[in-house]
């Protein structure tokens, strides 16, 4: 019994490590041996921004624009050789308590994320890193694919 119940572990080990061993180079398909397929990958990097005080609604726009400049000048540190936009969005409204932490009277605050898309793809959590030392909100979302040609 221990002699079966060791075969059957060697086994299951055996089929474990197969699968933790998938092949994402490109492979030819069984029904066209002409055609390969492999594994594309896509990461976007997000970046949020929450309770930002402001005292003028018209620099909103400018002050986004700059949090995406310095987003990419990390991207050129972490040697992402394409970093693009992808989407934005803020929500501006009326601070609660009228005034700054620095007891400026800022009437507004707003919330914001940006998300980019990044390649290599293996470079972004090189970016993530980066965000985050820089105390950056921010996420990583990879995506991958198997593409034919």
């Amino acid at each position: 019994m221990k002699k079966r119940a060791a075969c059957l572990l060697v086994i299951a080990l055996s089929l474990a490590v197969e699968a933790a061993a998938w092949d994402k180079r490109a492979v030819a398909m069984p029904g066209n041996p002409g055609q390969t397929c492999a594994m594309q990958e896509t990461g976007q990097v997000g970046v949020s921004f929450n309770n930002v005080w402001v005292a003028k609604l018209d620099g909103i726009g400018r002050e986004m624009d700059q949090r995406i400049d310095d987003v990419i000048a990390l991207a050129k540190q972490a040697e992402i050789a394409k970093i693009e936009v992808q989407s934005y969005n803020y929500n501006v409204y009326p601070a609660s308590s009228g005034g700054s932490p620095g007891g400026a009277a800022t009437p507004y605050q707003y919330s914001g994320s940006v998300t980019f898309s990044v390649e290599p793809c293996s470079r972004a959590s090189e970016l993530m890193s980066l965000l985050a030392s820089k105390g950056y909100a921010a996420n990583l979302n990879v995506s991958a694919y198997r593409q034919c040609q």
